[in-house]
C-alpha cells in the first residue's frame, strides 16, 4: 500500500511539472533586446538580491562563465529552453530543455541554496545543455543582480550563470 501511495505521489509530481511547463510555454515571449552576458569592460551595477526581485519571474539562462576571464564566456542557444522561476513559498521550478521539475530553495542575504530538484528524466539529445545546466545549478552558492541580469555564482569556483527576465510568471500549484 505504501509503494502504491509513493507511486501516486510521483505521478502527481510529474503531472504538476507538465502543467507548469505548459503554463510557462503559453505565457508568451517578452521582447528581450540584447541578451548576451555583459562584458567586463562595461560598468557592472550590482544590486543585492531580495525575495521581491527574484520571485515570480521566469529567468532565462543566456550564458555562463567558467572563470573571471571574459574569453571563457559561453552563450546559451535557445535560452527559453533553460529557465528558472522562484516563488515566495521557497519553491522553484526549473526547465532544462526537454526536462522540467522543481524543488525548494533558501535565500539568506545573497546566499542561495537550491535543493536538488525532482525532475523528469527524458533524454534530450546530444546538442542539449540540460546536464550541464543542472550540474551548474546544483553548485549555486549565491545570487546577485547585475545590469538587470540574475547572476548565480558557484561555490568555490569562478563559475557564473547569467539569466535575463523572460517576463512575469505565477505559481500554478
Amino acid at each position: 500500500m505504501e509503494i502504491r501511495n509513493k507511486s501516486r505521489s510521483l505521478v502527481s509530481l510529474s503531472f504538476i511539472a507538465v502543467i507548469i511547463t505548459v503554463v510557462l510555454f503559453s505565457s508568451g515571449c517578452a521582447e528581450q533586446g540584447d541578451s548576451s552576458p555583459e562584458s567586463d569592460e562595461q560598468v557592472v551595477n550590482s544590486d543585492g538580491i531580495s525575495i521581491e526581485n527574484l520571485t515570480n519571474i521566469e529567468w532565462q539562462w543566456i550564458g555562463f562563465q567558467q572563470s573571471s576571464s571574459p574569453e571563457n564566456r559561453t552563450v546559451v542557444p535557445d535560452p527559453e529552453n533553460y529557465t528558472l522561476a522562484f516563488f515566495s513559498d521557497n519553491t522553484y521550478y526549473v526547465k532544462a530543455d526537454c526536462n522540467s521539475g522543481g524543488g525548494n530553495y533558501i535565500l539568506e542575504g545573497d546566499n542561495l541554496t537550491l535543493d536538488p530538484p525532482v525532475m523528469t528524466l527524458i533524454a534530450c539529445g546530444p546538442e542539449s545543455l540540460d546536464s550541464q545546466y543542472l550540474s551548474l545549478l546544483s553548485n549555486v552558492s549565491s545570487a546577485t543582480l547585475e545590469n538587470e541580469q540574475l547572476v548565480l555564482h558557484s561555490g568555490n569556483t569562478d563559475q557564473r550563470m547569467f539569466f535575463i527576465s523572460g517576463g512575469r510568471t505565477e505559481q500554478t500549484i
